[in-house]
C-alpha cells in the first residue's frame, strides 16, 4: 500500500488590499451617481406633496365661496378645513377672497435646496376655476398640473 502524501496548502485569510480598494472605488462611483439621483427625486416629491396639500383646500373654499364671495383672510383660511396653517411639507397662507378670487400658498418645508422656502400657489378665478403655479422651482421639479410661474 503506498502512502499517501499530504499537501499542506496555505489557505487564504481575507481579502488583499488591491481587492477592497477596488471593491471602495465601485462603491465611491456608485455613490456619486447615485447621490444627484436621490436628490432629485426628493425634490420632486416635495414639490408633488406641495401640490397635493395646498390643493386639499380647494373644495373647502368653493363650496363656501358660492355663499359668501367675499371674505377675509382668516375666514378663507377657515373655509380651507385645515386644521393647522402647518404640515408635513408646508407652511400654508390664503389670499383673502374678493368677489370669489382667492388663493392658497404653500411654502415648501426642507428638502434639498432647489425647493426648500419655494412657494407652490393655487389661485383661483371669479368663474370658479384654479390655476397651479409654482415659484423659483426649477423646471425639472415641476408636475404637469402645477407649471413653473409665467
Amino acid at each position: 500500500m503506498k502512502s499517501i502524501k499530504w499537501v499542506h496548502c496555505r489557505s487564504q485569510r481575507g481579502f488583499t488590499l488591491i481587492e477592497l480598494m477596488i471593491v471602495v472605488a465601485i462603491l465611491a462611483i456608485l455613490a456619486a451617481i447615485a447621490l444627484p439621483m436621490y436628490q432629485d427625486y426628493v425634490a420632486k416629491a416635495k414639490v408633488g406633496a406641495a401640490v397635493a396639500e395646498a390643493g386639499g383646500g380647494k373644495i373647502g373654499i368653493d363650496a363656501e365661496i358660492v355663499m359668501t364671495p367675499t371674505m377675509d383672510a382668516a375666514k378663507t383660511m377657515q373655509a380651507t378645513r385645515f386644521s393647522t396653517p402647518e404640515t408635513a411639507n408646508c407652511t400654508l397662507s390664503v389670499e383673502a377672497a374678493n368677489e370669489g378670487k382667492t388663493g392658497i400658498t404653500c411654502t415648501i418645508k426642507g428638502g434639498p435646496a432647489g425647493v426648500a422656502s419655494k412657494k407652490v400657489t393655487w389661485s383661483r378665478e371669479s368663474n370658479g376655476a384654479w390655476k397651479c403655479e409654482v415659484d423659483g422651482i426649477a423646471a425639472e421639479y415641476t408636475t404637469p398640473a402645477c407649471p413653473l410661474k409665467t
